[in-house]
């Protein structure tokens, strides 16, 4: 029997804390999907005609959309667990946040996507949070986005599970518990034949 891979979505506001927990899951040997979004960001601000989310976010959603879709095909070369930065769903709680209608072929192509139902969230944690040239938004709409983007998860049918503000390690223990006991087994195994892969 051929085993597949399992896609779990990690997401939240800008700021949330979602790539340093996505950095201690890969030292755990997990498989770990970057950020589309910052990635692209850095390289359409170096062109001179470079597409921006806060200057024309439809068109960046739609170069957002397309990495995504990558991305997750990428997963199918290996079984096991992996998280990603960020599903396919976000696009559409930053685009009903900005006031734009979901264009009908993201929704098609989400219905085919294979992530897993369980998605965990983080909550707007001002303490944490910092602005830099990727990350303009202030704090406040940083939560906002944060339930637009829940709602839209929840909307969707998946099950979030927010993941509490506490220190990095504690963080990557409560889902990795939180899986462990899915599984119903050994949080070490987890890890087992699991490829580290940054995206």
């Amino acid at each position: 029997m051929v085993k597949q891979a399992r896609r779990f979505i990690i997401t939240g506001g800008p700021g949330s804390g979602k790539s340093t927990l996505l950095g201690a899951l890969r030292k755990e040997g997990l498989r770990c999907y970057a950020e589309v979004s910052r990635e692209l960001i850095r390289q359409q601000a170096a062109r001179p005609d470079g597409v921006l989310p806060w200057r024309n976010l439809p068109a960046f959603a739609s170069l957002a959309f397309s990495e995504m879709l990558r991305q997750h095909d990428h997963a199918d070369g290996s079984a096991g667990i992996c998280f990603f930065d960020r599903g396919v769903p976000d696009i559409f709680g930053y685009l009903r946040h900005g006031g734009y209608e979901i264009p009908g072929d993201y929704l098609a192509a989400h219905a085919r996507c294979r992530y897993e139902r369980v998605v965990f969230i983080l909550p707007p944690w001002e303490e944490i949070y910092v602005n830099d040239s990727e990350r303009p938004q202030r704090f406040e709409e940083s939560a906002e986005l944060y339930h637009s983007i829940g709602n839209t998860y929840a909307t969707l049918g998946y099950t979030l599970v927010e993941v509490p503000k506490m220190s990095v390690d504690s963080r990557c223990s409560f889902i990795l518990g939180h899986l462990q006991e899915q599984e119903n087994r050994p949080l070490h195994r987890l890890a087992d034949n699991a490829r580290t892969h940054k995206q």
